[in-house]
């Protein structure tokens, strides 16, 4: 059996796919903390800042998948094409980034009285 090493990748798609993964897990947890406060009767105070929250993550979310996204393009045109399944990858996240900090801000803004 002949052992191979595996392929290196760039520290800065690993970084990037970590962040992204950070902040979309983060996004899924204020949003399920979010109905859980719902469904416990938390305070408005303590939901309102939950969705402040969940808004500042989705946005980061968002600018972490379109960095992501700049890097894996810039990575394609560099000569090294293994690189573009992660497309796949960062663009459910970036639509995902986009809904939750649009959900959380809407909800915001309804809560607050317009």
């Amino acid at each position: 059996m002949k052992f191979t090493r595996p392929i290196k990748k760039p520290v800065i798609i690993v970084f990037m796919k970590r962040v992204s993964f950070f902040f979309l897990v983060m996004c899924l947890l204020l949003l399920l903390l979010y109905i859980l406060g719902n469904t416990q009767d938390f305070m408005d105070k303590t939901v309102r800042m939950l969705l402040g929250i969940t808004v500042t993550a989705g946005i980061c979310l968002t600018f972490s998948s379109v960095i992501g996204i700049f890097f894996t393009v810039l990575m394609f045109f560099s000569g090294k094409f293994r690189h573009m399944g992660e497309l796949v990858t960062y663009a459910p996240l970036l639509l995902f980034g986009i809904i939750a900090a649009v959900f959380s801000s809407s909800i915001l803004i309804l809560a607050n009285g317009l």
